[in-house]
């Protein structure tokens, strides 16, 4: 892994998307993080687990931006 403070390989893309600033790479990030929470969500996640619950949180923190995106946008 490559942030101590990730517990998961997917966490990865998704902080890097949550921390983005600069808007030019922002989309790029966004895709990054939803397809390794989408990958990670092909396997078998135990229901109410740390990991499961922290997916949840991911998805809803991946559609906030994508929100956020499609408002400036707008």
């Amino acid at each position: 892994m490559n942030n101590p403070q990730t517990a998961y390989d997917w966490q990865q893309p998704y902080t890097a998307a949550i921390w983005e600033t600069d808007n030019l790479l922002m989309e790029g990030r966004i895709c990054e993080a939803l397809s390794a929470v989408e990958e990670r969500r092909l396997s078998p996640v135990e229901v109410g687990s740390d990991e499961d619950r922290a997916l949840t949180e991911a998805d809803a923190g991946i559609q906030g931006l994508i929100t956020q995106r499609t408002e400036k946008l707008v």
